[in-house]
């Protein structure tokens, strides 16, 4: 999810053409509605006294699939299925998760997964451990979570990924894989049937951070001291998969066609001048779409989650102290809404290389169905 660098010293022709961009395709105004008063009650849903949770998948039995990447500094499997008991596995089984694996058949660090509806799971690993080496060759692999096994895998072609690249965020739709390079500004997509891949929006503005990330007022630093830059992570798909969201964890939020992204006979030129500004989002430790195009956003500035609906209007639903960067969050069908939160600020990663988290670490429910509905 995560790859830390310098910020550039060029950044102000970028700045620019953000500038350009926005005035070129902007966005429809968002309309406010007044925060929840009081905050929607938030139920814990799973702790962890040793593993940081930064996203998850919930299974429709209630157990739920948890990610753990490596650069969290954290011991134990990036990839975990948790019993309703609470009982923890590796997952899909501890061969994934072994250092003695084939790199073809192991999962070294998890960064981003997605449960659809047919039960597939599309897991996203960088190949990339602790250290910040590069293990084994980042993949793809899809899982059938009906019977807990891998049923293909695809490798990052090398010749899309550049020096420094960090594969950090999936979404899949219309046939195709979505994936950001959050280490290098770009935008991977597989053709899923056919294996061909490509790389697109090459250090475009929309993917890259303009500037550093803040938590309680304070600029997030990498190991070397250096304000930390984290290019485009968070991303999302809308539920008929016409539309992609995406935006570095500063922010802001933008939107692209996905007919665009999968049309070969688009040129660069013309996919350049097509994401648009869609909403000028505080700095977020993730996203979530639910199934009527609602976006829910974990705020990690002010430990608040906000929604979005498809009609453009904005409410804050929830802010609360124990949200502390409260990472990607998941939204079932029937509308329960898990946000976990993550402490990264707490993580060596963010930490001058200290482990600082205060366990436990907890997941939260929401029941946003239960919410009315957000009214200007």
């Amino acid at each position: 999810m995560f790859r830390t660098r310098p910020f550039p010293s060029r950044a102000m022709p970028a700045a620019l053409a953000v500038s350009i961009l926005s005035a070129a395709v902007p966005a429809l105004a968002a309309k406010p509605a007044p925060p929840l008063d009081p905050s929607a009650p938030m139920v814990v849903a799973a702790e962890s006294t040793t593993q940081v949770w930064t996203a998850l998948a919930v299974l429709p039995d209630g157990r739920m699939i948890l990610v753990s990447p490596a650069w969290t500094g954290a011991p134990g499997p990036t990839l975990a299925l948790r019993d309703t008991d609470g009982t923890l596995h590796p997952y899909p089984d501890a061969g994934w998760n072994a250092p003695a694996t084939p790199p073809e058949k192991r999962l070294v660090s998890v960064e981003s997964l997605q449960l659809t509806d047919d039960g597939t799971l599309w897991v996203l690993d960088s190949g990339i451990d602790s250290g910040n080496h590069a293990v084994t060759p980042a993949k793809l692999v899809r899982i059938d979570t009906k019977t807990a096994s891998v049923t293909q895998t695809w490798t990052i072609d090398p010749t899309v990924l550049r020096s420094g690249s960090h594969v950090a965020g999936v979404r899949v739709g219309k046939g195709h894989a979505f994936i950001l390079d959050s280490g290098v500004p770009g935008l991977i997509v597989i053709d899923l049937d056919h294996g061909t891949q490509r790389r697109l929006l090459d250090h475009h503005p929309s993917l890259t951070a303009q500037r550093p990330i803040t938590v309680d007022g304070h600029v997030m630093q990498d190991t070397t001291g250096h304000a930390a830059i984290v290019h485009a992570s968070e991303i999302e798909i809308s539920p008929d998969g016409q539309w992609l969201y995406y935006q570095p964890p500063c922010g802001p939020l933008y939107r692209l066609g996905t007919d665009l992204l999968t049309d070969t006979t688009i040129t660069s030129f013309e996919l350049d001048d097509s994401p648009t500004l869609w909403y000028k989002t505080p700095p977020l430790g993730g996203m979530t779409v639910a199934r009527d195009g609602t976006l829910y956003f974990d705020d990690i500035s002010t430990g608040s989650i906000f929604r979005f609906t498809a009609g453009r209007i904005y409410q804050r639903i929830v802010v609360d102290p124990r949200l502390r960067w409260p990472a990607t969050p998941a939204i079932t069908a029937d509308g329960q809404l898990y946000v976990p939160t993550a402490q990264l600020d707490r993580t060596p990663r963010f930490n001058h290389g200290q482990m600082a988290v205060q366990w436990p670490l907890t997941i939260y429910r929401i029941d946003t169905a239960a919410l009315p509905a957000p009214v200007r």
